[in-house]
């Protein structure tokens, strides 16, 4: 008897350590993640603990190493796209990572855990674990930090999609960009750059030298010119910012010309008068998500496409991060920060 209670206290002891050991890298049924539990100001949104989810048929599971933040989130939280596209509540926002993938759903071939992503999403994306479907993801390049990669995806694929799939930028061609200095706004003004066009940017002046930096030929102060009155005769014009801007965009337009915008619609009669080419602004593609971004990220890592990250912020400090990009001033890119 006096033997067999030290061995049974050794068995104790392994059994404790082997099940501990056995769970260290054990995902965690509890992660933290921004809640969005109404429709309204800031105060809607707390860090809150909420399941981890497992992965349906077709699905990765990532653990989000960075995550960017897009006009879309506060303007979901805002309540203003709640009639087009309402969301159900409570709700994470999020719609860009950049992680690991640490699970893989039934039906998924060619990705295996551990492999780094980023990834495209429909919400979700400021937790430390998110859901993407396996067509909404693409490799990221070993020369990319997560936090880079993390500030591709909604923006780099709506300037892709509207300059490169729709307008087909060719060499020689005069394009305007308004709101150049933002998140869609800094990879269009590359791409057009990349494709050979002549670049014009409407920004603030603290912007002047950076867009140039960039690839723009020439920028406009909006807070003290009229672009209409400095620009004309241009082949394409995409605009950020909406309102009165698009409204005065076709008079710099060539007839004939691109009116492309990703916020409202174009103005119909005078797109008619000046025989504008101005279809609305769609996400439709013959190529998956991911595959967009696999080519995206294959610019920013030939040094093509440059990433430029305005702020950093923890999670725990998220709301900040869509606070600041409410202001309609961030340069480039906001990340928030999952892992350090």
């Amino acid at each position: 008897m006096k033997q067999a209670m030290p061995l049974t206290c050794a068995l104790t002891f392994f059994t404790l350590l082997f099940a501990q050991l056995a769970g260290a890298d054990a995902t965690p049924t509890r992660m933290r993640a921004l809640l969005m539990t109404d429709y309204g100001a800031s105060d809607v949104l707390h860090i809150r603990q909420v399941a981890v989810t497992i992965p349906a048929r077709g699905e990765v599971r990532i653990r989000v190493h960075a995550a960017s933040i897009n006009p879309v989130d506060w303007k979901i939280r805002s309540g203003r796209l709640q009639k087009t596209s309402p969301v159900s509540l409570p709700y994470i926002p999020g719609r860009d990572v950049a992680g690991t993938i640490d699970a893989i759903g039934p039906g998924v071939s060619g990705w295996k855990i551990g492999d780094s992503v980023l990834a495209v999403l429909d919400g979700g994306g400021l937790a430390e674990y998110a859901i993407a479907s396996v067509e909404n993801i693409a490799r990221k390049p070993a020369k990319l930090s997560f936090k880079d990669a993390a500030g591709i995806p909604t923006a780099s694929l709506a300037a892709w999609r509207t300059l490169i799939g729709n307008a087909n930028i060719k060499q020689g061609q005069r394009v305007l960009i308004h709101g150049g200095a933002g998140g869609v706004g800094s990879t269009a003004v590359q791409l057009a750059h990349w494709r050979g066009a002549h670049v014009i940017a409407t920004a603030s002046s603290r912007n002047h030298d950076y867009l140039k930096s960039i690839g723009a030929d020439e920028v406009i102060d909006y807070s003290k010119t009229r672009f209409e009155d400095v620009v004309e005769n241009v082949d394409v014009v995409l605009d950020t910012v909406g309102g009165d801007t698009l409204q005065r965009s076709p008079a710099v337009l060539r007839e004939g010309g691109t009116l492309l915008t990703l916020v409202g619609k174009p103005p119909a009669e005078a797109c008619s008068e000046r025989k504008l080419r101005c279809p609305s602004p769609s996400t439709a593609t013959d190529e998956k998500p991911g595959e967009e971004l696999a080519k995206l990220a294959k610019l920013f890592e030939r040094g093509v496409l440059k990433m430029t990250i305005e702020a950093e912020f923890p999670l725990a400090d998220a709301v900040q991060a869509l606070e600041l990009s409410e202001t309609g001033h961030a340069r480039g890119k906001i990340i928030v920060r999952m892992i350090d």
